[in-house]
Parts: C-alpha cells; structure tokens; sequence
C-alpha cells in the first residue's frame, strides 16, 4: 500500500466541503456508526470516502472489505495519502472506546470521532498505536 506515508501527522486539515460530508454521511445512518476514510496530500484533505458500517451497528463499525479496498485503489491511483479513518459515536463521547483502540490498525492514520454536544456534532482526531493514544489537532479550512 503506496498510500500510507511513513510520517504520522501533527495535524489534520479538513477542507469545509469534506467536513460537512462527513457530517451529511453520520446524519444519514442515524440508526448505525457512520464510518469512511478520508485521503489527501501534506496533511490537507482532497476527498472523503463514505463505507458501508457491514455491522450496522449502533455501537460499532466495520467497514465492508470490498468498498475500503475499492477506495484504497482510488487512493494509490491518484498518488494521494490515507490521512484518517472517520467513525461516529452516537450516544457516547469523542473518546476512542475500549474496541476503537483494540481495533486500529494503521497508527501512522488519524482516527476521527464524531460524536453529538447537545443539537451539534463535533469531531476530535486522535493518533492510536497499540494501546497509546494521542489527540491530534483537527483544523477546518476553506
């Protein structure tokens, strides 16, 4: 996989469009953990990859194989980076849960959780590598 860069980033910019398709994406499935990867260059965002949540899950995701993999290519083919693995936590905090850290698998990618502060979501990035975790700034930009 070419599109992993072998620098963990310090920040994360987020383009406004990409932020509020994310925030479209988790108002959608309501019902389950949204979940999608987000790719770009030199830390900047240029696309966001909606994936199914295979578990349909409230609690939990589980991004189907065969769309993460289809975005993967897209990735490689476009020569851009896999910035940050996205998920929502519908009633909890923005706090990666026990199974979030468990289940991260790239520690040089940042995690963003979504989760609800009253009537507005909000969003933190974290690195996570094993069991140490790390709040990693988000930065919206136009």
């Amino acid at each position: 996989m070419d599109f992993l860069t072998d620098t963990p980033a310090e920040k994360l910019n987020i383009e406004l469009i990409h932020w509020q398709m994310m925030i479209n994406d988790i108002i959608s499935r309501s019902e389950e953990e949204a979940c999608g990867l987000v790719a770009g260059l030199n830390h900047n965002s240029t696309a966001v990859f909606p994936v199914t949540n295979v578990l349909h899950s409230r609690v939990r995701y589980r991004m189907d194989p065969l769309e993460q993999l289809e975005v993967f290519n897209e990735i490689d083919e476009n020569n851009w980076e896999l910035l940050a693995i996205y998920h929502s936590h519908l009633g909890g905090s923005s706090l990666p849960s026990s199974i979030d850290i468990l289940e991260a698998t790239y520690p040089e990618v940042i995690y963003l959780i979504w989760s609800k502060s009253q009537d507005e979501w909000i969003c933190q990035g974290y690195r996570i590598d094993n069991d140490r975790v790390e709040p990693v700034p988000v930065n919206l930009i136009e």
